[in-house]
């Protein structure tokens, strides 16, 4: 499987203009034969746009969703992406993957919200989605879910091969993509794909850095702090090998019995 992943500056305004950008770099990722690409999270309006979170929040198949469901299927390429989800009276901040087909495989509302913004605009979800695609069982988190070991734990014990992440990674937190995903992908011997912002919107800068790390905690791919994308071949046949040399996940279960 070949994933890419995009890192957009974050001043980019407006719905039409950010399913335009979406438009242009799934074809790209087309064009270069790539499975997947992943887009950050609440890519649909932004992060750091106060009201329209609500305003423009949109229901799982809405508007936006369409649009990337028939993009989706005419390209043969599964696109994922975080976006402000409308549930009745509800809004989440949500990460939707949808596949080569046009088909939602998963829809994941993030179930821990930081203190500020999501924390005041958002309900949290309950639940981590595990889905086929190709031959890989897939994970979905968002943002600050990924620095819970015990999340990445548990859908790794759930059979998952490969985590991707939605974020929005501000300038002083560089720490997770330098080190909390690789060390996540290498105490469960599994891929992780990340998908960050840079740039500054609305006055809150991102860090850029997104990834794809293997089974070993090792970059595939890496940005910098720029517009970029990234792209990195998936080996599955690599987590049983990374698992028999290093079995965190196998040891578990007798390290706790121990402790109790």
């Amino acid at each position: 499987m070949k994933i890419s992943v995009v890192q957009i500056d974050a001043g980019c305004e407006g719905k039409e203009n950010r399913f335009s950008q979406l438009e242009a770099h799934a074809r790209q990722a087309a064009h270069q034969n790539a499975d997947l690409v992943i887009f950050p999270e609440l890519y649909v309006t932004g992060y750091n746009v106060g009201e329209a979170l609500h305003r423009c929040a949109e229901a799982q198949d809405g508007p936006f969703a369409q649009s990337a469901g028939s993009l989706a299927k005419e390209l043969g390429l599964a696109i994922a992406y975080g976006y402000p989800e409308r549930d009745g009276g509800r809004v989440y901040n949500a990460f939707i993957f949808i596949d080569d087909h046009g088909s939602t495989l998963a829809n994941h509302r993030k179930t821990v919200l930081p203190v500020g913004i999501e924390h005041d605009c958002f309900v949290t979800g309950a639940s981590f989605p595990l889905f086929r695609f190709r031959d890989a069982t897939v994970a979905m988190v968002i943002c600050y879910e990924c620095e819970f070991p015990e999340i990445i734990r548990s859908v790794a014990l759930g059979g998952a091969d490969i985590v991707l992440v939605a974020t929005a990674g501000g300038k002083d937190w560089e720490q997770v993509p330098k080190f909390v995903i690789p060390s996540r992908a290498y105490e469960n011997g599994i891929f992780m794909a990340y998908a960050n912002y840079c740039g500054v919107e609305n006055g809150h800068g991102f860090c850029g850095l997104s990834c794809i790390i293997d089974p070993y905690g090792a970059d595939l791919a890496r940005a910098g702090k720029a517009t970029e994308v990234i792209c990195a071949n998936i080996k599955l046949g690599l987590i049983a090998e990374a698992r028999a040399k290093v079995p965190f996940l196998r040891d578990q279960p007798g390290i706790f019995s121990k402790l109790n």
